[in-house]
């Protein structure tokens, strides 16, 4: 059986169509390296008092923290926010579903000698809505361009809709971090 490290990398709001309710929760994220070791995620994790979860994952130029999830039902995702820290030059993250872009966006360039980890910036609402069908899906967040001190992710957050939210309170959120 395989060991993972527990990592809060994901908001998400819930909404059933039918009914108009909403639900919103965070879900706690199994995540494991490309190799499918533990150790490369553990040596990845900051610890950041302002994080919403006072834990960041912490990314370089062309790495990438990928997402899998499973819809019992079809359904609408769109990507709310990216929140991250940096304390360094303009890094660009880019953000697929399934293959297919969603869009980018830079990050703010700040110097802080290293002070500046703990202040964190919201990239707003990335791309377009987009329906997906009932099935496997792939989230993914690359780092495209990065300084030699790269990036720290705290979340991703997405709207689900179009499920009954009952539903997918029960789908799995796995992400998987390659190098």
């Amino acid at each position: 059986m395989a060991s993972f490290v527990t990592v809060v990398v994901l908001q998400i709001s819930l909404f059933s169509l039918a009914d108009g309710m909403a639900l919103h929760r965070s879900v706690i994220l199994h995540c494991n390296s490309d190799d499918g070791s533990t150790e490369t995620v553990r040596s990845r994790l900051r610890t950041r008092d302002d994080a919403s979860d006072r834990q960041t994952i912490w990314l370089h130029k062309g790495e990438e923290l990928n997402i899998g999830f499973s819809l019992s039902k079809d359904g609408i995702v769109d990507v709310k926010d990216v929140r991250y820290s940096n304390d360094g030059g303009q890094d660009r993250i880019k953000l697929t579903l399934d293959d297919e872009e969603l869009g980018d966006f830079l990050t703010r360039s700040v110097s802080g000698s290293g002070n500046a980890w703990n202040i964190f910036w919201s990239s707003g609402p990335i791309g377009k809505v987009v329906p997906v069908d009932a099935g496997q899906h792939l989230l993914s967040l690359k780092v495209d361009e990065a300084d030699e001190y790269g990036v720290e992710i705290d979340y991703i957050s997405f709207e689900v809709s179009g499920s009954i939210a009952q539903e997918l309170q029960q789908e799995r959120f796995i992400c998987k971090h390659k190098n």
